[in-house]
């Protein structure tokens, strides 16, 4: 790996990480909002003289500390063991653990705040550890799913950083040493553009065929089309899910009602829709 694909690399992480917990941040101060406001309605609704800021500082310690806690600490343990990196026997385990561990340090350090500042605050005593088991066992069910939420969010924010590091390598790739790369499966075919004859759309993947040769990639037809663009191919688009070589084209056959058929020079023939008639001519 040369020094600037390392940088890319940890410049990816970085803002895998950084929209991760602005996201799970953003997600977070929403639930502080909706559950302190939800406490002040029950209670006025009930009738009971409620001092609003006991409820903002009670969801707010909560909030504070698991912010704190996911910033601090889940971040970098779920850099460790990122899921699906391994097998899961190695990371469900670790992040079973994590979970309870970051459940018992944030009870702990809510419980505390609330007790030692609740006095000062409110001018009352606040019992946060009435039995310390039962109330573990109360939070620790919010705190795996809140926990849950910040890996699976990391997750998938690495996910997509990666996905535009790898498109930006094949776009190098093209460009420099005119080839196309395709992800098949479990394998990466490194292909020479100049050998495409066609594409076709199948769901969320296309059949390419260069040379003699077809291959199942999962990808779109404009990102084929880019890719080849980028390696020098004059790739065209004839039809909805089709995508061919322009200079492969042979014969131009009307169907009628302006829709065409393409015979390519290794034999292949193409249908041409009257929708893309323009891109064809030019």
């Amino acid at each position: 790996m040369s020094t600037l694909e390392f940088q890319n690399e940890q410049a990816a992480e970085r803002r895998a990480g950084l929209h991760a917990l602005i996201a799970f941040s953003a997600m977070a101060m929403a639930f502080w909002v909706v559950n302190s406001t939800s406490i002040i309605m029950e209670e006025a609704r009930d009738g009971h003289g409620f001092n609003a800021w006991k409820a903002w500082f009670l969801e707010g310690s909560s909030t504070a500390y698991m912010l704190l806690l996911c910033w601090v600490a889940v971040r970098r343990w779920e850099r460790r063991f990122p899921i699906g990196a391994a097998s899961w026997t190695r990371w469900l385990p670790a992040h079973i653990g994590g979970a309870v561990i970051f459940s018992g340090l944030h009870v702990a350090a809510m419980g505390l705040t609330r007790e030692a500042l609740f006095p000062v605050l409110f001018n009352e005593a606040y019992h946060f550890f009435g039995d310390p088991l039962q109330t573990f066992l109360y939070e620790l069910r919010k705190d795996v799913l809140s926990y849950a939420a910040v890996v699976l969010t990391l997750t998938g924010f690495r996910t997509i950083e990666w996905h535009r590091l790898e498109a930006a390598a094949a776009r190098t790739e093209a460009r420099t040493h005119h080839r196309v790369n395709l992800k098949c499966g479990g394998r990466v075919m490194h292909l020479t553009a100049a050998e495409f004859s066609s594409a076709k759309a199948a769901g969320n993947y296309v059949e390419a065929r260069f040379g003699t040769r077809t291959h199942l990639a999962r990808m779109t037809l404009n990102e084929l089309d880019s890719l080849l663009r980028d390696a020098g191919v004059d790739a065209v688009r004839v039809h909805r899910s089709w995508l061919v070589n322009r200079a492969m084209i042979t014969e131009t056959v009307p169907t009628g009602e302006g829709d065409v058929t393409l015979t390519l020079s290794n034999g292949e023939t193409i249908p041409g829709s009257r929708r893309y008639r323009d891109r064809l001519a030019a």
